[in-house]
C-alpha cells in the first residue's frame, strides 16, 4: 500500500511540473542581392530587446546626468532583465544556423562589413509586431537574406585657392521624411587625411548631398582668438556643399547605386560670416560652474563641434567662430553632479543668430511642470492602465523628453518640460481606440509642434477616438499576390498627412495588409514594392504616384476591403 501510495505522489508531482518547452530551430542562407554570391562571415542575432547590453545602457545614461524619466528607467530595468540573444556566422557557403533557440519574440537582425544592416521581416503568420514569434519546437528553414552592398564616395577637399584643406569633417547626407518632416540627415561621415582627401563607404543606395567643414579642434584646446580691432564682422569656412555653395538648395545631388564606387568629387570650401558666443555657466543652484565643459554641435553638421573649457570662478565662457544656426548647447560640469561618479550633463537648444552674443546662459534649463488630461469621445470605456503622454523635442537640438503616466481618471502630469517645441505622443494607446485629437489650450496641436517658449501655462487635452475602422488590403501584381509589399493610408488631405493621422502596414505571403482602429476620414490607399520610410509624406513623390493611388472613404466602425495593384520598384 505504501509502495502504491508513493507512486500515486509521484504521478501527481510530475503532473504539476511543467513541462520544458522544446527549442526552436532557425537556419538559412545569406547572399549578395546583386551578385546572387553566398556571403561569409555575416553575423545574424536573434534578440527579444534592441535596447543596448547593460554596461551601454548604463554608460548612456551618466552621459545624460541621469535625466531620464522614473517610467523609463523601469522599462529599460525590465528589458535588461528579460533580455534573450542568439547568435551565429554564416559559413564560406554563407549558410547559417541557430540552435536550441528559446520560444518566443525576436528581432531577427543580419549584419557584414560592406553591406546595409537587415532585419528580417516575417510573414504574418509568424509575426508578433513585426517581430518573428518561435513556437516551441518549431523549425524554420531556408530563411535567405539577401545584402544589398553598400556604396561609397570620394574626393578631395581644397580651399579658394585650390590647396588641400587637411583638418575638415566630410558627409553625405539625405533627405527624409522618416519623422514626417523633410530634413536632411548625415548617412556616413569621415574625416579627411593630410592631403585633403576623404572616402565614405558606408552608404546604402540613395540620393545624397556631399558636405565639408572645417573641424575647430585646436581652437578647443585653447582660449578663443581676440575680436578684431575694429569691432567689424568675423568671416571663417563655414559648411560648404558640394561643389562650391553654402545652400544646400543649390547643391549637386549625387545617385549612389548598389555596391557603386565614385571617385573624384572636388569640394571647394566657402567663407561667410561667423560669429562668438559669450556666457556664462551655471550649475543646478543656480551658481556659476568654475571648472567645466561647453560644446555645440548641430545634429545635421558633425564638423560644426565647437568647444570651450571653463576655469573661471564667475563660469565665463566664449567660443569662436560660429556659423548662424540651431545647435545642441551641452555643458558637462567635470566634478560632482553626475550619477556613478560620472560628470553632471545638461542639453539645450541654442539658436545663434547672424550677430554676436554676450548674455548666453548655459547648463540650467529652465523647466516646469505641466499636467494634463486624457478623454474619450463619445460613449466608450477605455482602460487607461500603461497609457503615457511624451513630449519630444523638436529640432536640431536635444531635448530629454517629458513622459507621464494617466492615472485611472485621465489625468497626467509631465515634469521638467523645458521651454522650447514640443511634439505630443501617446504611447501604448489601448486597443480600439486611436489618437483623434491633441488640444493646446483650444487649439487642434496633432502631428504639430506646441511651442512652449513662451511658458507652459495651458491646458493640454488629449482626446481618444473609439470609433476606429477595420481595413484590409490585397495587393497584386496582374494576379499574383505582392508579399512584403508597404501599404499607406494617407489623408486625402495634405494639411492633415503627418506621423499621427498617416497609417502604414505591410503585406503577407498572401498579399493581405490589415489595419485596426483606422480614423473615420477620407484617404488615397497606395501599395508600394519598395519605398522608403516616411517618403509618403514628400508632396513630389506623392504626386508622381498620384495615379497609382486609390481614393477611400472609411466610416465609422467600418470594416472594408480594398484590391490594390503594387507600384513596382523603380
Amino acid at each position: 500500500m505504501r509502495i502504491v501510495y508513493a507512486l500515486l505522489l509521484a504521478t501527481v508531482a510530475l503532473a504539476q511540473t511543467p513541462a520544458e518547452k522544446k527549442p526552436a530551430l532557425v537556419e538559412g542562407k545569406v547572399t549578395n542581392s546583386v551578385t546572387g554570391e553566398a556571403i561569409r562571415k555575416a553575423d545574424l542575432t536573434l534578440t527579444t530587446s534592441l535596447m543596448p547590453d547593460g554596461g551601454a545602457m548604463s554608460f548612456g545614461i551618466d552621459a545624460l546626468g541621469g535625466q531620464v524619466p522614473d517610467e523609463a528607467l523601469a522599462e529599460l530595468a525590465k528589458l535588461k532583465e528579460a533580455k534573450k540573444t542568439f547568435t551565429a556566422t554564416s559559413d564560406a557557403g554563407g549558410k547559417f544556423r541557430l540552435e536550441n533557440v528559446d520560444p518566443g519574440d525576436y528581432y531577427f537582425q543580419v549584419k557584414r562589413a560592406g553591406f546595409v544592416e537587415q532585419t528580417y521581416k516575417p510573414a504574418a503568420a509568424n509575426s508578433s509586431e513585426g517581430m518573428l514569434h518561435l513556437n516551441a519546437g518549431q523549425e524554420l528553414h531556408n530563411i535567405e537574406f539577401r545584402l544589398v552592398p553598400q556604396g561609397a564616395l570620394s574626393g578631395k577637399v581644397v580651399d579658394e585657392d585650390g590647396d588641400p584643406v587637411g583638418d575638415a569633417m566630410v558627409s553625405a547626407s539625405r533627405y527624409s521624411f522618416a519623422s514626417g518632416h523633410r530634413t536632411l540627415a548625415p548617412v556616413d561621415t569621415g574625416q579627411v587625411n593630410d592631403r585633403g582627401e576623404f572616402r565614405l563607404g558606408k552608404l546604402p543606395p540613395g540620393r545624397y548631398y556631399l558636405s565639408a567643414e572645417v573641424l575647430a579642434i585646436a581652437a578647443m584646446a585653447n582660449p578663443a582668438p581676440p575680436a578684431p580691432k575694429d569691432g567689424g564682422p568675423e568671416t571663417g569656412y563655414v559648411a560648404t556643399y558640394f561643389p562650391r555653395t553654402i545652400d544646400v538648395s543649390d547643391a549637386e545631388p549625387i545617385e549612389v547605386k548598389p555596391g557603386g564606387d565614385l571617385p573624384g568629387f572636388v569640394i571647394h570650401m566657402q567663407k561667410s560670416r561667423v560669429v562668438r558666443v559669450k556666457g556664462t555657466l551655471l550649475g543646478a543652484d543656480g551658481k556659476p560652474l568654475k571648472q567645466a565643459q561647453v560644446m555645440l554641435m548641430s545634429g545635421a553638421r558633425p564638423g560644426s563641434m565647437r568647444m570651450a573649457s571653463v576655469n573661471d570662478p564667475e563660469g565665463k565662457f566664449e567660443i569662436a567662430n560660429v556659423p548662424p544656426g540651431t545647435y545642441m548647447a551641452m555643458t558637462m560640469q567635470l566634478f560632482g553632479g553626475g550619477t556613478s561618479g560620472a560628470p553632471a550633463v545638461t542639453m539645450q537648444t541654442l539658436t545663434v543668430p547672424s550677430e554676436n552674443i554676450t548674455d548666453v546662459k548655459l547648463g540650467t534649463v529652465p523647466e516646469a511642470t505641466l499636467s494634463g488630461k486624457v478623454t474619450v469621445a463619445g460613449d466608450g470605456k477605455v482602460a487607461f492602465k500603461g497609457l503615457s503622454v511624451m513630449l519630444e523635442g523638436e529640432g536640431e537640438g536635444f531635448i530629454m523628453p517629458a513622459t507621464g503616466r494617466v492615472d485611472e481618471s485621465g489625468s497626467f502630469t509631465l515634469k521638467k518640460v523645458a521651454t522650447t517645441k514640443y511634439q505630443v505622443s501617446v504611447m501604448n494607446v489601448p486597443a480600439g481606440t486611436y489618437l483623434k485629437s491633441v488640444q493646446w489650450n483650444g487649439r487642434e496641436k496633432l502631428g504639430e509642434a506646441i511651442d512652449f517658449s513662451n511658458g507652459v501655462s495651458g491646458d493640454l487635452l488629449v482626446t481618444l477616438g473609439t470609433d476606429g475602422a477595420a481595413f484590409d488590403a490585397k495587393v497584386t501584381n496582374g494576379d499574383k499576390p505582392v508579399a512584403d509589399a508597404t501599404v499607406v493610408l494617407l489623408p486625402e488631405d495634405a494639411a492633415h498627412r503627418n506621423s499621427h493621422t498617416t497609417h502604414k502596414e505591410s503585406t503577407d505571403d498572401a498579399g493581405h495588409a490589415a489595419f485596426k482602429d483606422v480614423p473615420p476620414g477620407n484617404y488615397l490607399a497606395f501599395a508600394w514594392e519598395k519605398v522608403e520610410e516616411g517618403d509618403w509624406f514628400d508632396p513630389v513623390f506623392v504626386k508622381a504616384a498620384a495615379n497609382d493611388g486609390v481614393r477611400v472613404t472609411i466610416g465609422s466602425k467600418d470594416n472594408q476591403h480594398q484590391d490594390l495593384k503594387v507600384i513596382p520598384a523603380k
